[in-house]
Formats: C-alpha cells, structure tokens, sequence
C-alpha cells in the first residue's frame, strides 16, 4: 500500500485503526483502554498528542482491538487478528510498536508470526505482566464485572508507579476521571485483561530473532525493571533503553519516541 500523510479512520481485519503519517508502514498497538475498541473523539485526541513525533517519519497504523470479543479469547488469538490486519497493510514484514499490553500483543505475534515481524518495540511491557501488575488487572476486571468503575479505574491508575503518595494522588484521580481510563463499554475491556491474566512467553523469547527495543520506566507497577531486564535476556537481538525515575510509560514520555524512531529509522 502506498502512503499518505492525511489521517484516516476506518476497520482492517475487523479491527479500528487510525492511519497518520508517511515513510515505512508500521503498526502501533496501544495498551489497554475505552478507546482500544470504540475510540472516542477524546481517545483520537490523545493518540494524535502521543504520536505526533513518529508520524513524522512513519506511515502509522495504531491498531484497535475487535470488538465483541467472545469470553476465554486468548492472547495467540489476538495476536492472530493483528496478524490477519498486517496482511491487508503490507505485503511482506512490518515494523510492529507495543506499549503495555499492546506490548504483549506484539511479543505473542513476534513468537507465533515471526515472518511478520521487521522490528520490534516494546514499551512499557515484558514477557509477562508481574506480580503486582496482574493482581491491580485483576482488580480491575472483578470492579468492572460487579459495575465499579471507580473502582476499577483507581487500581488501573494507582498501579502506573511504584511511588506510594503518587500512587495514591493517581488512585484518587482515577476514581474522578474512570470514563477516562475505562470508559463506559467494558466486556471487551475485562476479555482483554482476562487474556492478558495468562500471559507468558518468557520459555519462547529465544524464538523472536528481530532486532528488539525495550523501553522501560524504572518505577513502573507493572513492569518491575528486573522482570524486563530478563525479558531483554531471553530475546536474541534486544536493547534496553531505562527511565530510572520513570513509572509506566507511554509513547508521549519524554524521550520515548525519539528511542522508538531511533530504533526503527537505523540502517538494516
């Protein structure tokens, strides 16, 4: 497919992308959120934010997830659709950017579609969830099923940092701003976390031979930076590039984007 550098809405596979930018096709999975499958004006905002360094060397496509998702979907499964959509974007390997749980995403691909792959980015993610991190999505998911979306929104936010009076400030926070961070249609939000529950390739990481960048915040509640480091461990070609003070990172963190394109934009 050619590229362009207007913004383009729509489905592909059966998933929501929005398309921004020029230069190499690359595919963004973003992490958990309302937006991931009905994105709002309010979501469209804050990837536009986000992304507004890499769209100026990078034909994106962030990639949404499928809505209705069936209960019991497994992550191989949602790797399989992003697949099924880098088939229709591009003939031939893709350029393929995770952050936190759309980082899980992008690692399962890599492990079950490794001639899908170019490069890979991972921020904010690892070969599984830790401890902590898959206890807060628990959390989470059982607030959503009882109808607790404060709730549910205070242990997704409060776990971002492992810093107690920021943790508790974003805790509070997210009991304020839940239409924010998990919106108001939550089925395929929990299905998504439910997957993610069960998550780990850390026995297949020597399977994914492409060049790998992972970008980790060093107080990040979900990540915890030695889980990461054994991840960049296992992977063959894998950089790590560390915010030390940093929680859960995002695409819009200082530095982050510039590590991403450095990554990407170096010569074979």
């Amino acid at each position: 497919m050619t590229s362009r550098a207007a913004t383009t809405r729509g489905t592909v596979a059966g998933q929501p992308f929005v398309r921004r930018g020029s230069g190499a096709p690359t595919i963004l999975l973003p992490g958990v959120g309302p937006g991931r499958h009905h994105p709002s004006a309010w979501d469209r905002t804050l990837l536009r934010l986000e992304t507004a360094p890499l769209v100026r060397e990078l034909d994106l496509w962030t990639l949404g997830r499928r809505r209705g998702l069936p209960e019991g979907t497994t992550m191989s499964e949602l790797a399989d659709d992003v697949a099924r959509a880098a088939a229709e974007i591009v003939d031939g390997p893709v350029d393929v950017v995770g952050t936190s749980t759309g980082g899980s995403i992008a690692l399962q691909l890599a492990v079950d579609h490794p001639g899908l792959v170019r490069r890979l980015v991972l921020v904010s993610s690892a070969h599984r969830l830790g401890d902590g991190g898959r206890e807060a999505q628990r959390r989470t998911a059982e607030r959503l099923r009882a109808g607790d979306a404060r709730g549910a929104s205070a242990a997704m936010l409060g776990q971002t940092t492992t810093g107690v009076p920021a943790s508790n400030a974003l805790r509070r926070l997210g009991r304020v701003a839940h239409h924010v961070v998990v919106g108001d249609r939550h089925d395929d939000l929990v299905v998504t976390l439910d997957a993610e529950d069960s998550f780990d390739v850390g026995d297949r990481l020597g399977e994914v031979a492409v060049p790998t960048l992972v970008v980790a915040g060093g107080a990040d509640g979900f990540y915890p930076l030695d889980l990461v480091a054994r991840t960049v461990a296992g992977l063959p070609d894998a950089t790590l590039a560390v915010h030390p003070r940093s929680g859960h990172l995002g695409l819009g963190s200082r530095g982050v984007a510039r590590e991403v394109l450095a990554h990407l934009t170096r010569a074979s």
